[in-house]
């Protein structure tokens, strides 16, 4: 007898959570419901915004006057040709380890040393043809719209990024870059997880200045619908 009314008073705390837990649970709902709201509400407002950027800008809203379209746009614009020297380096490196491992490979087989110099020479005459080339078609342009980039010598890549997906602007100097006295705009764009372009061999005056040019027309673009 003894047991069972043991049981009998132990039965009503096995029966579930009371309401003091149920508020808990609920209230931890209620907050998740309220942050997957608001996460939300912020993406579609951020589309939004774009949205009506973009379209102010297309509709001819937001165009600027002529004389600041003089003062802030240019001409399709060549890189200093000291960039060639930096990436000539770079190329350099890349061609030396290169050869190591193919002379390496050479020696292994029992090849003659002379293929080793033959190697040499034929790939960094390859890269030297190619610093050539890549400096003579990377050109960048200050649009009305877009900041203009052209650039790749196998694959010829043409780029518009339109002011209102600028976020913001960097300047950075390697110390081969200091060295050279160059400095390299960085443009990070919306939705973007790191930098999307970058724009190489420019003096680090011509870099402030071209960074606050795509700056006052970035600021022009967004209106009041800044990012």
């Amino acid at each position: 007898m003894s047991d069972r009314s043991d049981e009998r008073a132990q039965a009503p705390e096995a029966a579930g959570p009371g309401p003091e837990t149920e508020t808990k649970s609920a209230v931890v709902r209620r907050s998740r419901s309220a942050d997957r709201s608001r996460a939300t509400q912020d993406v579609a407002g951020f589309g939004e915004r774009v949205s009506r950027a973009t379209a102010a800008i297309r509709d001819g809203k937001r165009r600027l006057d002529p004389e600041t379209l003089v003062e802030y746009t240019t001409d399709r614009q060549d890189l200093d040709q000291r960039v060639r020297i930096r990436w000539g380096i770079t190329m350099s490196i890349g061609v030396a380890v290169l050869t190591i491992v193919l002379t390496g490979l050479i020696n292994a087989a029992g090849g003659p040393p002379v293929l080793g110099v033959l190697v040499l020479a034929v790939f960094f005459g390859l890269g030297a043809g190619l610093v050539v080339l890549r400096y003579r078609v990377w050109v960048y342009q200050v649009r009305e719209d877009s900041l203009y980039l052209e650039r790749g010598v196998l694959v010829n890549r043409r780029t518009h990024v339109p002011y209102v997906r600028i976020q913001h602007l960097d300047t950075s100097r390697g110390p081969l870059e200091r060295w050279l006295g160059l400095s390299t705009l960085v443009v990070y764009t919306a939705g973007s997880r790191g930098a999307d372009i970058s724009i190489p061999g420019l003096k680090p005056a011509e870099a402030r200045d071209l960074q606050q040019r795509v700056k006052r027309l970035t600021i022009e673009a967004e209106g009041d619908d800044a990012l």
